[in-house]
């Protein structure tokens, strides 16, 4: 038997609460299309943040090996051992807070791939090549992961959108509550569910302009410094 696919959950419309209907019933279609959205916006901040994190222990990574060039004087006096061992502490130290809450973090095909980097100028030294060069592309590597997920998360307001969609869904299922035990009548849950919703569709709209202000500024600040120069 084939599964059917979910149903694809749009935003309420205003029409959606012209016609009064009980209470339980607009909190059940609300809270539904709030679970989905905190979920999917979850999975794409997750990613974007986790990406962020590691592309900044990346360039601790990198920058570590260059600092320790400039002290001993050349790249020679860095040992294999030190090559194994520094990106097996930063990588302990940057993946530990996710292993503890999610042990599936280590078996991610993606993130092997990452793993696998921090180890390339060992794998480099032991081949005897030329491994000293990989460390300023790391290094930017590591700061370019940093800055481009950061311009995505912010510009599709992934852990904005997955925080708002929480709140309102904390809030329905406090207004829920507090109509089950009597603290509230069927008009004044109403009221508030309403303006739940109000409060969410006025925050979304905010943000997606504050996003595209942001993005906007900054490629116009660009283009007005090389402008000047």
């Amino acid at each position: 038997m084939k599964k059917e696919k979910p149903k694809k959950l749009s935003s309420p419309q205003w029409a959606d609460f012209t016609k009064y209907q009980t209470f339980e019933r607009q909190c059940s279609k609300y809270s539904d299309y709030l679970n989905s959205y905190v979920n999917w916006f979850a999975k794409k901040s997750n990613v974007c943040r986790f990406a962020m994190k590691q592309g900044l222990f990346l360039a601790m990574f990198a920058g570590s090996l260059f600092c320790i060039n400039k002290f001993e004087g050349s790249y020679d006096g860095i040992e294999l051992w030190l090559l194994v061992s520094l990106p097996c502490l930063i990588l302990t130290i940057s993946l530990l807070p996710d292993f503890v809450t999610d042990r599936g973090v280590i078996k991610s095909k993606s993130n092997w791939c990452f793993i696998t980097i921090y180890f390339v100028p060992a794998l480099l030294k032991e081949l005897e090549l030329n491994w000293e060069a990989c460390v300023i592309p790391l290094l930017g590597i590591g700061l370019g992961m940093t800055f481009i997920f950061y311009l995505i998360n912010r510009l599709e307001g992934y852990t904005r959108a997955w925080s708002r969609y929480r709140t309102a869904q904390y809030k329905v299922s406090l207004i829920s509550c507090q109509k089950q035990t009597g603290l509230l009548t069927e008009k004044q849950a109403l009221y508030r569910l309403h303006h739940v919703i109000n409060s969410e569709v006025e925050s979304r709209h905010k943000e997606i302009i504050s996003d595209l202000h942001f993005f906007g500024d900054k490629v116009n600040g660009l283009i007005g410094k090389q402008a000047s120069l």
